[in-house]
């Protein structure tokens, strides 16, 4: 194997890493077009909006024969894995099959599944041909006509008695276009959340630095900001308790030494008058009070992991 290979191999590595990353992962992601479709009556409109979507930069796709007429699937670049035999020192793109899969079901189509009564043949041909995979059916009505009563339940029992997702497109093409930009946005970034989500499930999710009422510290900013956060976490103390304590102790560290050295220390947090917003004349002194001093004394010395706070 030469350099050059070998420099190859390494940068597949370092591609990996930034595959799974939100607004990278949409890059390696293509939709795979039945050819069948470019002969529908919309073919040539919607080949027309995805070449507009995929001169954005929004979308990518090839046309191919599909194992199941006018359906659209998804591919996923699984990175340059596999030497190419011609030429020694290049790496071919693989593509593997993502869970998903659309059938297009225009109006006529459903029209004639509900005259001969045969709905479940959507499901049977989708299940038949491609197996465990999440089946949608995008229902393509005409834009100047209402749904009758007849159509309205042939969706439904599509729902409901055969398990499929259905999508209502009005619009022929801008609107399949759409719907296929919000999918392939949540198939791209479905990896990387449910890595996320999988982090959130674990001891992890308590170092987490991404709920609402976390604290993001950024070089020695937040630090303040996450001693309070934590104080607030704390029984018996509320935010004006919690600005009483960090005046006196502007960080941990200081608490926990003065509670360690000062023996005095329980007495001199109870007696720390709580500071009070409101008008002047209302309010009355409160201390910390002993209580929640003792228990921060027990939370920063105790050595025994199974004390009671």
């Amino acid at each position: 194997m030469d350099n050059k290979t070998e420099k190859l191999r390494k940068k597949n590595i370092r591609d990996q890493l930034k595959r799974m990353k939100p607004g990278e992962c949409q890059k390696y992601v293509r939709l795979v077009i039945d050819c069948h479709i470019m002969s529908a009556p919309y073919g040539r409109e919607l080949i027309a909006e995805l070449n507009n979507a995929m001169g954005a930069g929004d979308l990518k796709y090839e046309i191919r024969n599909l194992p199941l007429k006018e359906t659209i699937i998804w591919e996923r670049s699984v990175g340059q894995l596999t030497l190419a035999f011609e030429q020694s020192n290049a790496l071919s793109e693989e593509w593997q099959r993502e869970k998903q899969v659309i059938k297009l079901l225009s109006q006529e189509e459903l029209q004639q599944l509900i005259k001969y009564q045969n709905l479940g043949q959507i499901a049977e041909n989708l299940t038949t041909r491609y197996a465990n995979i999440q089946f949608i059916v995008a229902y393509l009505g005409r834009p100047d006509q209402k749904h009758s009563t007849s159509e309205t339940n042939a969706l439904l029992e599509l729902q409901v008695m055969h398990q499929l997702h259905v999508l209502e497109i009005a619009n022929y093409a801008k609107g399949l276009v759409g719907e296929l930009k919000r999918l392939n946005k949540a198939i791209a970034e479905a990896p990387y959340k449910q890595q996320k989500s999988e982090t959130m499930e674990s001891f992890k999710k308590f170092l987490a630095n991404d709920k609402k009422q976390c604290v993001r510290v950024e070089g020695t900013n937040g630090f303040g900001r996450l001693w309070q956060q934590h104080l607030n976490r704390l029984p018996l103390v509320t935010l004006e308790v919690a600005e009483t304590i960090i005046e006196r102790y502007p960080c941990p560290k200081q608490l926990m030494a003065d509670l360690k050295n000062n023996p005095d220390a329980v007495k001199e947090i109870g007696d720390l008058k709580i500071k009070r917003s409101g008008p002047k004349a209302l309010q009355t002194d409160r201390r910390i009070g002993n209580v929640l001093a003792f228990k921060l004394y027990m939370l920063y010395n105790s050595t025994d992991p199974n004390t009671l706070i």
